[in-house]
This record gives structure tokens, sequence and C-alpha cells, in this order.
């Protein structure tokens, strides 16, 4: 398996309130730290999966699956993000 870093950007969760936080652990997100980048909610993941689309999209499942009306409108890959685990 690979990790592999990116930032999701978030629409529609308040990610400085404590039930955010502990609900996007429960749904998996426990590899990512959660926080505001400029105001804009953001979750950076440092994620084990076989492939870089694999890790995306399970951590937007995860992300957006914490409330309704929550969204992820952009994903940044962090330069050179993979590495043999």
């Amino acid at each position: 398996m690979t990790i592999f870093d990116f930032t999701l950007t978030v629409e529609g969760l308040d990610v400085l309130d404590d039930d955010v936080i502990d609900a996007l652990f429960a749904a998996g997100c426990g590899d990512a730290t959660i926080g505001q980048a400029d105001g804009v909610p953001r979750a950076t993941f440092h994620r084990e999966a076989p492939g870089f689309s694999e890790a995306v999209s399970s951590a937007i499942r995860q992300v957006e699956a914490v409330a309704p009306g929550a969204r992820v409108v952009a994903v940044t890959r962090a330069p050179e993000s993979a590495a043999s685990a």
C-alpha cells in the first residue's frame, strides 16, 4: 500500500465544532487533520490506499457522510505525496 497526502476543501461543515470533529473521526477520518486556513474549512489527509483515486474517493465519501449539505469542493494533492508503507 501507499500513503497519499492531500487536502479536501469542504463546504457545509463547521470544522471548529467538537461534535463535527468527533463525527469525522467516527466516519473514518482519523488520518486527517481538521481545521481552517484563511477561514476555509479543510481536512488534510495522510491516507494509505492502493492508489490516489481510492484514497481521495474514500475520504470524500466519509467527509460528505457526516452531515447533510457537507460537500467537498476541491482536492489539493501534496507535492511528492506518495510514499510506500
